[in-house]
């Protein structure tokens, strides 16, 4: 076996490879376009698995915070109510939700109208070399997404996007 300390890299046929791709006319929007794809499923799973507050993905989602707590009994009011009132008969409601109904016990975070959940991960904004994400025409998104995250990128998005993105330059070139 012969010992070497140089290393020669072939490269000529990477740079045709390329020269090729950077000739099609949409460039890299077909494996943007299936990334994108990939990702609506992910937030979609990230809204299902988190509806009721946990962990998933990496985040953490909390759960309704309560009204408030009396000070004259200590009485911590859920954010559905069901605490009989101080004065009065009856129990307190639940806080209300943007589509005006009440919050019940058990419902899912952010998604009273499901307009977040079905606009979280539209493409904004797609290139020959550039794909953007995020929600479209929700203009508390950013709010929410600050406090519950719901569109991001782990590692493994990452590997997945650079498969598919290997897969084309192969298979496409």
């Amino acid at each position: 076996m012969a010992i070497s300390n140089t290393i020669v890299v072939r490269d000529k046929g990477l740079r045709e490879a390329l020269a090729r791709l950077s000739k099609l006319p949409d460039g890299f929007r077909s494996p943007f376009e299936r990334f994108a794809q990939y990702m609506r499923v992910q937030t979609d799973n990230t809204f299902d698995q988190l509806r009721t507050g946990g962990r998933y993905r990496g985040v953490t989602w909390r759960y309704f915070a309560p009204q408030y707590t009396r000070k004259t009994d200590g009485v911590t009011v859920p954010a559905w109510g069901g605490v009989s009132k101080l004065r009065g008969r009856g129990k307190v409601k639940g806080r209300k939700r943007p589509s005006g109904q009440r919050i019940a016990k058990g419902d899912a975070l952010m998604q009273d109208t499901m307009t977040m959940r079905s606009r979280a991960a539209l493409v904004v904004r797609m290139e020959r070399y550039q794909a953007r994400l995020g929600p479209q025409g929700v203009n508390y998104a950013a709010t929410q997404n600050a406090m519950r995250p719901f569109l991001f990128f782990t590692r493994k998005d990452s590997a997945v996007l650079l498969d598919i993105l290997r897969k084309y330059v192969t298979g496409a070139v």
